[in-house]
């Protein structure tokens, strides 16, 4: 009889520890994730040679009481009042090095009669902040408003354009605010795809592991605008089923740019196919 209670509060003991392992592993899984959906970084060289070329200015944002930083491009005189792109940008990116990619490479012409906004995500950059979903959230109409509260901006006339995990977020802002139209390169329809492409595990009751839900799927729901998605067969990070997916869920779409199979993720923007599209699109909306 003793044996037993011995062999009882042995595995009682075993059975807690167990769960308290477990209790602790899924919490660092869950911090670990910022660091595999999010890759926070900064280019000083690219931001300090932006300083120094007249066509772009510096932009500072106040959200929750942190500051939020990147840059505008004007493709059109500083004093005029002219039609906006906001740029949500991929994990990887940021804003002085994506600006000054853009810049080198001379894509600023595809936008041709609009401005180009680009704010870092908390934590990119100058930007402050710890990247959680509210904060990003948080950030991206925080963006918007100040965007529309500017004299250079005519608030009738705003695009946004996402690309990769920043598609969730320009979905996001488009359902909360006034846009002319929403452009979505290589997006997904909800965070949990991703997660399931990388390890099939999370589905009920794992799911609550995943830290970050981005469902464009229920965003999608509140967009009237006509959306354009592009993706790729060859897209290695973002498969294109899942942007099939979102496109469908759209109230109005374009039909869906899927490039052939020599594209990959990161090579959206030397596309011509891609470019073209972005343009086209502009200019239906002026």
């Amino acid at each position: 009889m003793k044996l037993f209670k011995n062999k009882k509060r042995k595995v009682i003991i075993e059975t807690i520890i167990i769960l308290i392992v477990l209790f602790f592993a899924s919490l660092l899984f869950r911090y670990i994730q910022r660091y595999i959906f999010f890759h926070p970084w900064n280019d000083i060289s690219s931001h300090t040679e932006l300083q120094k070329i007249s066509d772009f200015e510096e932009v500072n944002i106040e959200s929750n009481g942190k500051n939020l930083n990147g840059w505008m491009y004007y493709n059109n005189p500083k004093w005029e009042k002219a039609p906006l792109v906001i740029y949500f940008g991929g994990n990887a990116e940021n804003s002085s090095n994506h600006m000054s990619y853009l810049h080198s490479q001379w894509i600023f012409d595809y936008f041709e009669w609009y401005n180009v906004l680009m704010i870092d995500y908390p934590g990119y950059g100058y930007s402050e902040w710890e990247i959680e979903e509210e904060a990003l959230f948080k950030a991206a109409n925080d963006i918007y408003n100040w965007a529309i509260s500017q004299p250079d901006v005519d608030a009738d006339n705003i695009v946004i354009i996402g690309y990769s995990i920043g598609t969730g977020i320009a979905t996001y802002c488009a359902s909360q605010n006034k846009i002319k139209g929403l452009i979505l390169i290589a997006p997904y329809d909800r965070a949990l795809s991703l997660y399931n492409k990388a390890i099939n595990i999370f589905h009920w009751p794992l799911k609550i592991l995943a830290k970050y839900s981005l469902d464009s799927l229920s965003y999608s729901e509140n967009i009237d605008t006509e959306v354009q998605v592009i993706t790729s067969y060859n897209d290695e990070v973002i498969s294109y089923k899942f942007s099939q997916n979102l496109s469908n869920h759209f109230k109005k779409h374009k039909d869906i740019i899927i490039l052939d199979n020599k594209v990959r993720h990161s090579d959206y923007f030397s596309q011509s196919i891609v470019l073209n599209t972005i343009k086209d699109y502009l200019s239906e909306r002026l």
